[in-house]
């Protein structure tokens, strides 16, 4: 390994790290739906699913030292071709969800930003509709370059996360210097989580907002002192995380009564700074300036992801996979009817829950629980790809492993069981709320369980359904051996 790609220090990747996974948006979603059993939930996130996966990314990427690192070559690795498409393709329709539930917080925002107050509480149908016009306006913009928006989004990510570091402080100085009661009681009875299906529900988020291990994961070659550097560094990492993000529910519990957050998604973040704020004399002014960061934070962001997954794809993917028209890029590489096709199907997403759901909290809280839901999708194909590369192929080259043989895969099977149940518990609504829904007894502006189920099965069936298909097509069109890649060797073993 070359010193000049040894070029990352422990504190730099550190620091990746936090910014790439700390988030306090996320803590106030969770604290609104299970109060301060949010506060383990996050330690267990990153205990059991950050630092693990983490690592196996690393020994993913310790195997393709000579080559750039992503998800689609790590499953191709030990899958095969059809799952690393299948795989690339379910990290490019999970953002299509993520747009869903990004796009109406921006407008709340916004609406914080100039008036102080959300303007949308109660219209469902126009948030969306707005929401739909937001996104055609930035697919347009970003068909036209948008390399300067980085610089904005860099500026207020890092304000962003100033912003949930000076509540956790000014939060425990309530406390500790103005001597004020903490807004809610800490017992083990209320922080202890409640192990029924909404508390599962949530775990979905937990997982989602401890996630984004596979951007930090491929550096392992690139970080000064390698492999042991990484993991001492990717342990620290976990407790600075998983500690902050526990403080962070701490911080919320001790100024904001749960009265207040309970159910809040549209308002939660901005009572709980207004609240914060009265403690030290400031007016309502805060949330103007939470909202102006939020929302050119949360801008950036959209910008950003309207292009980069679709291009990301078209250059993973085997060329002629799709047809000639959807690839078709221009000058800049920029593949602008996919972008287009994409802002139909986010249009589609957004209208459909919108006609069916009286209230924005209500819609608010479903399309998180989908995001959430749906980001596990692509980590349950790289899951059961390391299983197979730890079973299968364990004598492929590498300079890092997640321990033995036998521990990789358990730790492999452990998570993938986690996974695969969260996922399963995500995507279908509580029992009692089909209960209530079929006894008449289903309270108003609540999301029709059965509208729910329908919208997160069929979704999912049509999306990866349709990767299928492609696949399939492109199998016929240019042979399986063509297809997947194989060699002399594998031709002959299957012939």
């Amino acid at each position: 390994m070359s010193e000049r790609k040894r070029s990352l220090s422990s504190g730099a990747l550190m620091l990746m790290t936090f910014t790439a996974v700390f988030s306090f948006g996320n803590i106030i979603d969770s604290s609104v739906n299970i109060g301060l059993a949010t506060i383990p939930s996050y330690i267990f996130g990153t205990v059991f699913y950050f630092l693990p996966f983490a690592l196996m990314i690393g020994e993913f990427a310790s195997a393709s030292s000579d080559s750039e690192s992503g998800i689609n070559s790590w499953i191709k690795k030990s899958l095969g071709a059809r799952w690393a498409f299948l795989g690339s393709w379910s990290y490019f329709f999970v953002n299509l969800f993520f747009f869903t539930s990004l796009l109406p917080k921006i407008l709340i925002y916004a609406s914080y930003t100039f008036v102080g107050r959300n303007v949308f509480d109660g219209k469902t149908v126009l948030i969306s509709i707005i929401s739909i016009v937001l996104f055609w306006a930035v697919t347009i913009i970003s068909t036209k370059g948008v390399s300067w928006i980085s610089k904005i989004t860099s500026i207020s990510g890092v304000a962003r996360i100033i912003l949930g570091l000076g509540f956790i402080v000014l939060s425990f100085g309530v406390i500790l210097f103005l001597g004020k009661a903490p807004a809610q009681e800490f017992t083990a009875e209320t922080i202890m989580p409640k192990f029924n299906w909404s508390y599962f529900m949530v775990l979905a988020w937990i997982l989602q907002a401890v996630g984004g291990a596979e951007s930090i994961g491929v550096y392992i070659k690139d970080v000064k002192g390698g492999n042991k550097t990484f993991i001492r560094t990717m342990v620290i990492s976990t407790a600075i995380v998983g500690g902050l993000y526990a403080l962070g529910a701490v911080s919320v519990g001790l100024v904001v009564p749960s009265e207040v957050l309970q159910g809040n998604f549209s308002n939660g973040l901005f009572d709980a700074f207004a609240i914060l704020g009265a403690n030290y004399g400031v007016g309502n002014i805060i949330t103007n300036i939470v909202g102006f960061i939020m929302m050119l934070a949360s801008l950036g962001s959209l910008v950003l992801w309207t292009a980069a997954p679709v291009k990301v794809l078209f250059s993973e993917i085997p060329e002629g996979i799709f047809g000639k028209w959807i690839a078709k890029t221009d000058k800049k590489g920029t593949p602008v009817n996919a972008l287009y096709v994409q802002a139909v199907i986010v249009t589609v997403l957004l209208l459909v829950p919108a006609l069916g759901i009286g209230s924005v909290d209500s819609l608010l809280e479903m399309l998180i629980n989908m995001t959430a839901s749906t980001s596990l999708i692509p980590v349950l194909f790289f899951l059961v790809g390391y299983i197979v590369l730890r079973a299968k192929k364990d004598d492929m080259e590498r300079s890092f492993k997640v321990g033995s043989k036998n521990f990789g895969i358990a730790i492999g099977v452990l998570l993938l069981a986690l996974f695969v149940f969260v996922f399963v518990i995500s995507s279908i609504p509580a029992p009692q709320d089909f209960a209530a829904y079929f006894n008449g007894t289903l309270a108003e502006g609540a999301t029709n369980p059965v509208f729910v189920l329908l919208y997160n099965v069929l979704g999912l069936v049509f999306f990866l359904g349709f990767a299928e298909i492609c696949w399939r097509k492109y199998e016929k069109k240019v042979g399986k051996a063509v297809a997947n890649e194989w060699d002399e060797e594998e031709v002959s073993e299957i012939a």
